[in-house]
C-alpha cells in the first residue's frame, strides 16, 4: 500500500478539523488516523469498484484446499493434474490461500490427497485425479470406476 505522508494525520484532527481530514481524503484517496504516532484507523474514499473488488476476494478465500483442488480438477483435461501445477493454479485464481497469504505447497496438495481418498486419487509422477461421482438417483453419491 502506497501511503502519501500528507495522509498521516493525527486522530485529534479528526475532532477538531474534520474538514481537513475530509480535504487529505479528497485529494488522497485516504486518510490514516494516528494515536501515539502509531495508525489506529484508516479513512478511505467510497469506491463502488474497489468495494466490490474486496468483496469478490474475500469470497474466493473462503473456500478450504480440497474445495479449491475439487474446483480446479473438475474443469482440467482428465480431471487429473501435477500437484505442483495444481497449487499454482489454486493460488493464481485466489481459491484458496494459507493463512499468512501465501500459496499452499504441493506437498500439502499431496497430503490432502491423502485425507480425502473418496475425493482424490495419488497417481505416479505426483498427479492428482479427482474422482468422479455420480448422482444415483436416490439424493446420494456413488463413485464411478
Amino acid at each position: 500500500m502506497n501511503i502519501k505522508i500528507d495522509s498521516l494525520i493525527p486522530f485529534d484532527t479528526l475532532l477538531t478539523n474534520p474538514e481537513q481530514v475530509f480535504s487529505v481524503v479528497e485529494k488522497n484517496g485516504k486518510v490514516i488516523l494516528l494515536k501515539d504516532n502509531k495508525p489506529v484507523y484508516i479513512v478511505l474514499k467510497y469506491n463502488a469498484e474497489t468495494i466490490n473488488t474486496e468483496s469478490a476476494s474475500e469470497k474466493q478465500n473462503n473456500n478450504t484446499l480440497q474445495e479449491a483442488m475439487k474446483i480446479v480438477l473438475y474443469e482440467a483435461d482428465d480431471k487429473t493434474m501435477h500437484a505442483s501445477k495444481l497449487a499454482d493454479e489454486i493460488y493464481e485464481r485466489r481459491l484458496y490461500l494459507q493463512k499468512n497469504g501465501k500459496k499452499a505447497q504441493y506437498t500439502q496438495i499431496r497430503a490432502r490427497c491423502g485425507h480425502y481418498p473418496d475425493m482424490f486419487e495419488a497417481l505416479l509422477g505426483n498427479f492428482i485425479k479427482l474422482k468422479e461421482k455420480q448422482n444415483n438417483g436416490g439424493g446420494t453419491y456413488e463413485e464411478t470406476t
